[in-house]
Order: C-alpha cells, then structure tokens, then sequence
C-alpha cells in the first residue's frame, strides 16, 4: 500500500510551516513511504536541502511549491489563488525556479506568478489544483460550477494530462461542501483527482504547538477571537492506510498521487561547482592586442588563461620595480608556478573576476584591503594588485590557498570600506547583469530563550513573566531546551509550580529551531555569467536586495561560488586620514613606498603601549602585550596578531615568544640536544623556535619529511579531520623523509607528533601577515599624523559614544586640544585646523545629538556662499525645515554659535523668538520670490531685525552639563578640572575608569569621578529602590546600578560634593556571556567619600583575582614541550548563529582532551565562548577545512 504526500509545508514555508526537514525523512521513512513533495508557500527556499535529506534516506524527493497564480499581467494588483507545482525533470526545474524568482522580482504584496507567465514556462511541470485558496475551490465554494470547470479546463490545456484535481478531507465544513462537486468535475473533464493532505506539522499532537507558531507569525494571542485558527487537527503527515481509509470511497485518488511521483524523476548533479569563466575576456584581449585562441567564445578556458597569464605578468614587471634585481628569477619561477597550477585547475576565469572587481575598486576610490586570508600567500594575487603583501618577502605559501594535491574552489575575501562596501556590489550587479548577481540568503531560528518568550506571548503571560522564564535559561551559545532543563534546575521548579508555565515549556519545545524569518549574509555575494535563476532561485529581500533563495550551504551544490564583500571600517579610518592629511600638510601617502621595517616611529609607540585606535592592538590587553613585546620590525606584527590568541596564550607559547625575543629565555629548537636538521632551525628562527604558523608546519613536513608542500598542506588538514589511516601512511613518510636528513627514527616520531601537537594552534600567516598591513598603517599615521588619524577615527565612530570619550581622551594625552563645534567652520566629521603652527581636532556637526543629517547637509549648502555674517543671516539662509528648534537648541548647548557674540543662555531662554524669527523670514523669502524683489538679498536682511537681550553666561558646570547632554562629552573643560590640585596630590592611590579593563575579579580599587544618578524606581518583588547611575572622569565613564543602601549613601553627601567631585570605592565582577563569548565587567559601588579620605579609602584594598566564575587563569611560567590543555578556534568574520551551532555538533562528536574554546573577533573586538566541550588535539585545523 503506496502513498506520496504530495501537498507538504516544510519550515521553509516561514511562520507557518512547522515540518523539520530531517523530521520529514524520519517519519516519511517510518510509514513507509517512498516519496515526498514539497511544496512551501510561495518559495523554493529548502529545495535543496530538500532533496539532499531526502536522496540520503532512500526517498524520492519532489522539488514542488504552492504559488501564487493570479489573472492579471506582470505587476498588477489581483486576487491571487493557490496552486501546486512540480517538477518532472531538469527543464520542469529550471522553469520553477524561473517562475518563483519573477514572483518576487515583480509583485510587492505577496510573491505572485501572472497566468501569462506560467503558460510561457509550463514545460517539464506536474500542476495540482491545491487547497480551498486554489482556483476551482474558489469557485465551487462560491456556487459557480461552471466557472470552475472552466478553470479546469484552462489548466488542462496548459498542462495536458500534468494537471490533476486535489481534493481534501480534513473535516473542514467548506471542503465537505465542495467535495461531491470536485468529484464530478473529475469525471466531466476526465481530469484526475489526487487525494492530499495539507501537511504542516509531523504528529497530530503537533496541532495546538502549530497554532502558536501560526501567532508568533500574525503577533496574534492564543485568546484572542480573530486570530487564525484551525477548526480541525488533521494536518499531520498522514499514513497510507489512514489516506485509504479517508478515501475509500475513491481508492484511485489515492493511488494517482503515486502517478505523479512516477512521472517526476528530477536528478540532480549536486556538489560539482564548475570553476567561473570571465565574461569580459575578450573585450580586455582587444583593448590590449591581445590573440585568443578561440576569439568567438564569450566563456572559454582558453581565452581566460591567455588574458590571466598576460595580466600576471605585466603585473609582476611593475612589482618587481622595488625587487633587487638578483631576486627577479627566483619571482618569475613562483608566478609560472602558481599560473600553471590556477591553469591546470581551470581557475583563470575566477581570478580574473576578481581581478576586475578590485581594479574597478581602485578605480573608483574605494578604499579596499592589502588583502585577506589564504589568498595572501599567492604570488599571482600579489602581480594582480588583488592583494598588497609580498608573499615571497614574508615566506607565504601559496599551497596554504590553493593546494594542487586537492581539488577545492578558491576562496578570496576583500575588504572594503565599510560606508562604500555597497558601491562595489553595485558595479558588479551592472558589470555582470542585476539578474546574475545576488547577495546571500539567510534564515534566522527560533532559539531556546526566543522562542520561550514567543510562546510566553501568545499564551498572555506578561513581558517581564517571560522574560523572567526565559532567563532560567543559561547563557550558552546553541544551548537546547532539553539542555536547559538538566542544566538549570529552577526550570523544573518553575514548569511544576504552574501550569502556564509548563504549557509554555511543552509547547516552545515543539517549535524550538525552527525558521523564523530571512536575512542576508553579511558578505557573500555569488556572480554567475547567466541569470541566476538558472541556478537558485532568487528572492528580494525587506529592503529591496536581491537575494539567492539557497542559503549559503547549499550554493556550492548548485554550481555556484561565493565571493565575500566584507566591509572593514577601518579601511574608511585609513582613508579618511589620508585625505586629511593631504588636505592639511600636502602630503601624499603612498603606501607602497613607505618601508615597513625602517619606521622606527611606529615601534616606538607600539612598544610604549600607545595603541588606542590602531587596527586590532587596541584592546588593554594588546596594550600591555605589546609593553611587554617590543614589537621592533614588520614581522613582528605579524607575530603579534597570530600569537594574541586563547591558544597561544592559555598554552604559554605567548609568554615563551616573548621571552626567547628578548633573550631572557633560552631559544630552544626540538631535538637541539642532539644534532638536528638545519632546516629546522630554517623554518622556526624567525619566531625563536616556537610554531607559530600553519606555514611552519607544512614547511617541517616538506624539508624534514620530504614531501611536497601541496602534500604537507594535506597532512595539515588530515590531522584535523582526524582521518588516523591517512595519518599512519603520512607519518611513515614523513619518517622515512627525516631519515634522509639523518634524524633518527625515535626523534623523527617524536617530531612528528609534536607538528601534531602544536599546528592545533598554529595560525594561517597569510592573513595575519594582510592585517598586520593594515595595523601597520594605523599605527604609521598615528604615530606621524595623530592629529589627522584621531578626527577620522572620530568622524568614523561618530554613533558610538564610548569610542568619542575614548579617542578625545587620546587626542589629550598627546597633546591635540578638542575645539567645540563651530557653526562657520565644522564639517559633518570631525576635522583638524591650525591655530598659531599647533593642530587641533574640530568637533563634527554630525556627531551633535539633535543635529540631524538633513540639517547638517542645509548647514554646509548655505555656508558655500561664504561664512554667517549674523545669527539673521544664519536664520536667512539655511532652511529652517531642516535646521529646526530641535538641531537650534542642540547647537546653542554645545556653543556652535559663539561667534555671533551672544551667551549660550541668551540663545537658549530666547529660543522661541529664533524660532518664529527664521519661521518670519522664510515666509518673506517666498513671498517675495516672484515679486521685484526677488533677488534682492539686501531687502531680505533688513526686512526683519533680530533683538535678544544680553544675559550673563551660565556657571561654567551648567555649561559643560548641556555639552555632555548633546555631545556626550564635557568639550570646553570637564567638571574635575577644578580638583586637579587633589587628584595630583592623590594621583598614586587614584585608578582612572579607562584602566578598569586591567582590574581582576573582585578586585576593589579608589576613584574621583563625577557621579551621575538616573531616576529611582521601586521594586515591585522587594519594595526597594535601585536607579540606574553613571560614573565619569576624563578618561571615561562606566554605568552601573545603585541599590538602597548606596542610594542612601548618597544622598547623605552634601549637596556640593553631590556636584562636584567625589570619591568611590568600587568592586570590579567579571562574567563571561556563553552566548558572546564577551568578558563583561561590571562595578559595583562600595563607599562615597571626599578627596582628602582617599589614602585612607586606599588601604587594605581587596586585590582580586583571575578567575571567572569557576574558571581559575593560573599564573604558571610557560614551560618547554608542556601539554596544551585548551584548544581554540578563532572566527574574524561576521558569522551566523546556525552556523556556530553547526561547528559545536562537530565538536559533539570530536573526543578528546581539549577543552574547546571559540574566540569571535567583530568590529575588532574578541568574543569568548567557552562550549564546555572536550575535543581532540587536532579539532582546530579540522574545522578550518571545513570553512
């Protein structure tokens, strides 16, 4: 007895369908079935995947969806009705993709295919009538019979003997009263009818869990009368028998449903991506003279390989400019080397592509990177100007990115400017065709704590309830609720105290993981030489970006590669700096002629610890680290950034880096005890003997070993897929290699295993070499141009307060004064002007709270005409609709009119005359547009004469409160100044709010700040009182919450000290988030005092420790050979939850010693996860070949 569901919502089908794909194959499997159809509203979003879990269990998969038809052309606005499409074959495929793609690129309300369209593109489709929304169900329920067998009819013509008639029995009043009807219209027409199901969810029990997800969908509540509802609970994978039973009475529709999986046969080549040719190779060939081989093919290996091979090497004559004339050969013997491989793995097209990208960039002025990754390695990257690092200075390895001993898609990311990242996609969209470039899909989850408080909503439970349940849940990245429930004991407590609660907890567990929602990836973008379509289907996303339907997993599958568009705002720093610097001094920078190693400038402030605002050193830690590291040549900051890692840190390989640099440690090479091969100490005397690279590894293998470096970079990745057969074949080798340079067999084993041992954290040099690049950069025009870089870190960072407190407190400490905004002079970023041969930083207009971008641009347009004679002409010429009451007052708090001679708090008590004056003026301006007048300015200013009384100034703390209130910083003093005689004199005993970063867990320590207390509230569950609080000083400021007591406390102090200065005691905790992997600190306030009891304060001070939660960071020496206990996975590019939550199930199955750490570096910031997981030594370099 055969059945095939051939009417099935998969979770694709978002907010509504509630079918897990692996759930699917598991049941379809479990009732016997042999095929399955899918069919999600309106999309083709989980075809693949689909298919691929399908084909996996034995099961036929159906690639189908339930589209929206309508009667009306391309673009109208018509009812539309449902209707079920399958595909037979390859060309039924490629029309349904075609066909789900024109419904999103045309329709704005839901994605709708015109009738027109689907007659045009009918090939190769199976059609189904679908669902009471279908069609003829329409009709029929309507009483028009014949109406609807008109539509059956049409259906048929376009489908032949493809079209069938679904009918339905799910105990719905509506399809009962249709059903006699729809049977005979089958025997009329002599269409056939097929018996489905409308599947949403796996087991009837599932019903109630789908109507909540229905509500988390419509943001309906369960209670509430109108939401949507189903009146039965019959939408549930049906079993064979129980579809007989159902349809007894028309056992052959049933039996047709077989029918159609028969006639669809889609197979599908899945998982050979064909490397891209370059569409433009011809015209570039012509442009240069160039001879094709085949000159009449627009895509051809040939003809691309003649053009890379032209382009590689006119572009290594031009770097070989500043090559010692002795090295050129050694340059030539690599590029061939490298073209012959990208030639033999006919990767010309996709080098080129990228090629042209990042010239077109260049052309454009988009600031990009030196380079990113593996692709650093490549010579032929570095002749194409794709990348700006020399990977024969640095002794990269072009096997690290394109290994000739296996076949893999190369992978080059770009970094480009953050605010002009969109530019680029957009050329590329017009170079290639907006229908063969697209931006990639993703899909977000219901995740424990989420879907807790979802569910909580619908069934009525207050915000704050569940929040609160929500809460129980620990913080731990991809935590389950069935992991939740054994971890958090207060969950169980909760779930049997109250029923509501345990209703909330079994139904979230049914939805739990789930799809919530789409979203774009945050970098890739696939280009195809033919529309997409051909390849995935495409969807527009909420903003209006072409997407893939395909997420990111799936696009390799479908032939497709992707190229990622990250954008890095440091580049926009860099760039930003650069032009200021050529706008202020005259001087061009010109990277490339500026010798990394010779500018002592740059390591003399690295090595002081003066890092704020440098690219990746920021941070306190890499401060201290680099106190301690000295960094003295270019090298070394590429040391820097791959050692500045859990790994290395938590195994001791930093400390012995660092010790052996400076020659307090001995440099100890393995097996030196004995004799050894040089080029051991070769490969490991750049970095005193310690492996520190990937590269380094692969090297030993090669020279010790004697294998070739394509094959080493397989022994690389074998150790961390854990492949052990592999693993004895290569280690015999590598044993038979080292005997050849008369190591021994033991020592040769030994090393051996110690490569195993240490290439766990052994880090890709190539892309810490680029970002050394680009911290090298940072530091070179912080170190020559502060000024300059400062105003652009501060024009770049303009939202993010914190960053403002800290650069300006930067700009102090090397002497640059801060100027207040200046109506005549500020621009929307922060600026340099010079004032008696001294530069100082001008606050932007745009970093002004109030001061919108409208207003801003309405500003400068007036202020081409030459500066602000008078606050009249001020009010004459902007257009004060966009320089309104709001944008007048927050320029008077932070004094941008002082210029016009009047007090801040003249401007401000007399802000409603400015106000109807501009209003007053505007109104003349267009009443006298056409008149005689109309162009008479001198008419204009004295037609209205501004009068405001003379008030004397505020008090100077009134002051610098209305600049903090609008610029978030005290910019014309700071309210401490007054106490600088007693913060000097107290100076040893004082921790500044920018060192808290360096206190330990429970440490306590003395400050002076300004204190600022937010509004009391009231605890509902104790009746106490708390208030949010903020503490400042001119390094910073630091928030943080007072409770009863210290609210007592405080308001004990008089009410001067309240105003002025005050002491605090405070306590530092330290926590780290298990979702972010970020070390939190929060303070605490132990005590308020005065100025003059802070050496008393200061005693006994509780010093802390480093520990977080029951994690204990033990203060060791490093010690030589030692275990490493930790591994480490460090992720520098913006990631996906789902896809975070994948590489934790790898790491599930990885058993070992390890425990399993992964650091998230965004923004230039590092986030910890600790997963609580214990892997195998050699998991870390596994993943890195997963991607």
């Amino acid at each position: 007895m055969q059945y095939t569901h051939l009417h099935f919502h998969t979770e694709y089908s978002l907010l509504d369908g509630a079918n897990r794909v692996k759930d699917i194959a598991k049941r379809i499997r479990e009732l016997g079935m042999n095929a399955v159809a899918i069919t999600d509203h309106g999309n083709m979003f989980g075809a693949i995947d689909f298919y691929k879990t399908m084909k996996k269990e034995g099961i036929k998969p159906i690639i189908g969806i339930e589209a929206y038809v309508h009667n009306g052309e391309v673009g109208e606005k018509d009812k539309h009705f449902h209707l079920c499409l399958y595909a037979k074959d390859e060309v039924g495929y490629k029309n349904l993709m075609y066909l789900s793609s024109q419904s999103f690129l045309n329709f704005y309300y839901q994605p709708r295919i015109p009738k027109s369209l689907l007659k045009k593109y009918s090939e190769g489709l199976v059609c189904s009538s679908a669902c009471l929304a279908g069609e003829i169900d329409f009709h029929l329920r309507n009483g028009q019979y014949q109406k609807a067998k008109e539509v059956a009819l049409e259906y048929r013509e376009i489908f032949g003997d493809d079209f069938y008639i679904e009918i339905m029995r799910h105990g719905i009043a509506e399809q009962k009263k249709i059903d006699d009807d729809l049977i005979q219209l089958s025997k009329e027409t002599g269409i056939k009818l097929i018996a489905t199901n409308d599947t949403h969810y796996t087991f009837k029990e599932d019903g109630e869990a789908h109507e909540v997800f229905m509500c988390i969908g419509t943001g309906k509540l369960w209670d509430d009368p109108k939401r949507l509802r189903h009146s039965v609970q019959e939408f549930y994978i049906k079993s064979p028998e129980e579809m007989y039973k159902i349809f007894a009475d028309i056992p052959e529709a049933v039996e047709n449903t077989n029918e159609i999986a028969e006639k669809c046969n889609l197979e599908l080549d899945l998982g050979n991506p064909t490397p891209p040719n370059f569409k433009f190779t011809i015209e570039y060939s012509k442009e240069i003279g160039l001879e094709l081989p085949e000159p009449e093919n627009r895509f051809s290996f040939a003809n691309d390989g003649v053009l890379f091979e032209y382009q590689c090497r006119e572009g290594l004559k031009k770097r070989l400019e500043s090559v010692p004339n002795e090295q050129h050969e050694i340059y030539r013997k690599r590029l061939e080397f490298e073209i012959e491989i990208i030639n033999n793995m006919r990767f010309p097209g996709y080098m080129l592509i990228v090629w042209d990208f990042v010239r077109a960039s260049k052309e454009m002025n988009i600031p990009i990177g030196p380079g990113r990754g593996s692709a650093a390695g490549s010579l032929v990257a570095y002749a194409l100007e794709i990348t700006d690092i020399d990977p024969l200075k640095y002794d990269l390895l072009f096997e690290r990115f394109l290994n000739p001993a296996r076949k893999s898609m190369p992978d080059i990311d770009m970094d480009f400017a953050q605010n002009r990242r969109q530019e680029i996609i957009k050329y590329v969209q017009n170079r290639y065709g907006s229908n063969n470039v697209a931006q990639v899909i993703t899909f977000n989850s219901l995740l424990a704590k989420g879907v807790i408080r979802d569910v909580a909503r619908v069934f009525g439970l207050t915000p704050q309830e569940g929040d609160k349940f929500a809460k129980l849940i620990p913080n731990k990245l991809g935590i389950t609720l069935d992991e939740a429930y054994k971890l958090e004991p207060k969950i169980e407590e909760k779930i049997q105290e109250d029923e509501k609660y345990k209703r909330v907890w079994k139904t979230a567990k049914a939805l739990e993981g789930l799809k919530r929602n789409t979203g774009i990836h945050a970098a890739g973008v696939v280009i195809s030489n033919d529309e997409l379509w051909n390849k995935t289907p495409l969807y527009i996303s909420k903003d209006g970006n072409l997407t893939t339907q395909y997420s990111l997993n799936f696009l390799e599958d479908v032939d497709l590669i992707k190229f990622d568009f990250l954008g890095l705002k440091t580049l926009d720093v860099i760039d930003e700096a650069v032009k200021l610097v050529q706008r202020d001094r005259g001087i061009e920078i010109d990277w490339n002629s500026i010798d990394v190693d010779s500018a002592s400038e740059v390591y003399e402030m690295m090595s002081a610890g003066k890092t704020i605002g440098m690219f990746q050193v920021e941070s306190s830690g890499m401060q201290e680290l680099n106190k301690r590291f000295k960094p003295s040549n270019f090298e070394d900051i590429i040391a820097l950034l791959a050692l500045y890692r859990p790994g290395p840190m938590d195994s001791g390989m930093l400390d012995d880096f660092v010790e052996r640099k400076h020659g307090r440690k001995r440099i100890y090479y393995p097996f030196d005890e004995v004799e050894f091969p040089e080029q051991l100490k070769e490969i490991l005397e750049p970095t005193y003997g310690v492996i520190v690279y990937q590269e380094q590894v692969m090297q030993i293998v090669q020279k010790i070993g004697g294998f070739s470096l394509g094959e080493a970079d397989l022994v690389r990745r074998a150790m961390g897929k854990k492949k052990f057969e592999e693993m004895k074949l290569y280690k015999s080798k590598f044993i038979e290699g080292a005997k050849q340079q008369n190591l021994d067999e033991n020592k040769a084993e030994k090393l051996f295993d110690l490569i195993e041992k240490f290439a766990g954290y052994g880090f890709n040099k190539s892309h810490s070499a680029a970002y050394a690049m680009i911290t090298f950069r940072t530091a070179y025009l912080k170190a020559n141009y502060p000024a300059q870089f400062l105003a652009s870190l501060l024009s770049t960072e303009m939202e993010n307060t914190d960053k403002i407190a800290l650069y300006i407190h930067e700009a102090e400490q090397m002497n640059i004064g801060i100027l207040p905004p200046d109506i005549q002079k500020s621009d929307k970023g922060f600026a340099v002007v010079k004032k008696r041969k001294k530069e100082y930083i001008l606050f932007g207009l745009g970093a002004i709270k109030g001061v919108g971008e409208s207003a801003v641009e309405a500003i400068l347009e007036a202020r081409k005409d030459g500066k602000f004679q008078s606050l009249e002409d001020f009010l004459n010429r902007v257009d004060t609709q966009k320089v309104n009451k709001q944008t007048l007052e927050s320029l008077i708090k932070v004094g941008a009119f002082s210029s016009f001679g009047y007090s801040r708090r003249t401007l401000l008590e007399n802000i409603e005359t400015i106000v109807q004056f501009g209003q007053t003026i505007s109104k003349i301006q267009k009443s006298v547009e056409n008149s005689l007048f109309g162009d008479d300015d001198e008419f204009l200013q004295n037609s209205q004469r501004l009068e405001l009384p003379h008030l004397e100034e505020y008090p100077t703390r009134k002051l610098l409160q209305l600049e903090k209130e609008v610029i978030n910083y005290y910019i014309s003093g700071h309210p401490l100044d007054e106490y600088r005689e007693e913060i000097e004199k107290y100076k040893k005993h004082i921790t500044k709010i920018k060192d808290i970063p360096k206190l330990r867990n429970w440490q306590e320590a003395v400050l002076v700040v300004v204190f600022e207390l937010g509004d009391i509230k009231i605890s509902k569950k104790s009746g106490n009182r708390y208030a949010p609080a903020k503490i400042l000083d001119k390094t910073g400021e630091y928030s943080t919450t007072l409770f009863a007591n210290q609210i007592d406390g405080y308001e004990k102090l008089p009410e001067k000290m309240r105003e002025g200065a005050i002491g605090v005691k405070i306590q530092v905790k330290i926590s780290i988030d298990e979702v972010s992997g970020e070390e939190r600190r929060d303070i605490f306030i132990r005590e308020f005092f005065s100025i003059d009891e802070i050496p008393e304060k200061s005693q006994n001070l509780k010093k802390g420790r480093k520990e977080v939660g029951k994690r204990e960071v033990k203060e060791e020496k490093p010690q030589e050979n030692r275990e490493i206990p930790r591994c480490n996975i460090v992720i520098d590019r913006p990631i996906s939850v789902e896809k975070l939550q994948n590489l934790i199930d790898i790491a599930k199955h990885s058993k070992g010693e390890r425990e399993l750490y992964i650091d998230v570096i965004l923004h230039s910031k590092r986030y910890r996860v600790d997963t609580k997981l214990k892997v195998h030594s050699s998991f870390e370099r596994d993943i890195r070949e997963r991607g």
